[in-house]
């Protein structure tokens, strides 16, 4: 039999299983394959990469990795086709410790986030959706103060 405390969290892990399954979908139900750090998608330094984010519909972060060959300003990049999205960026180095981020708020065309790279090696890019309607983006991570103005920008 059980006694008090036990019937006490029965019920409460109950009332929390059926309080999710109202929720409707897991944040990341149908992310893909890349919503945490240990599933991050690699991505080609100065190449756009794109991706799609949709918070009501279970993919709401997004993790890529860059390599890069040493110590650096590393640029990340970001750009979303719906303007009425918000979407956080943040770079993280090989231990997953958050060294930079920023938004892209609604309205806005993008964002780009510059850290200090302090070694040669890997880092990671977060990207979540926080606003806003079901969204592609482009991202792309670049040396130095990046490509400016004269690339070309992805079709979305």
């Amino acid at each position: 039999m059980f006694g008090p405390s036990q019937s006490v969290v029965g019920l409460m892990a109950v009332l929390l299983a059926m309080s999710l399954a109202a929720c409707g979908s897991a944040p990341e139900e149908q992310s893909g394959g890349d919503a945490y750090r240990n599933e991050a998608m690699p991505m080609p330094l100065d190449e756009w990469t794109t991706g799609e984010l949709d918070l009501d519909g279970g993919d709401t972060t997004d993790w890529k990795t860059v390599d890069i060959e040493g110590a650096g300003k590393l640029v990340v990049e970001l750009k979303a086709d719906k303007k009425s999205s918000v979407v956080l960026v943040g770079v993280y180095d090989k231990h997953g410790l958050a060294i930079g981020n920023g938004t892209r708020k609604a309205g806005s065309d993008g964002i780009a986030v510059p850290v200090k790279a302090t070694y040669g090696g890997r880092y990671f890019v977060k990207i979540v959706h926080r606003d806003g309607d079901k969204t592609a983006y482009s991202v792309r991570a670049v040396m130095g103060d990046g490509g400016g103005g004269g690339d070309v920008v992805p079709d979305l």
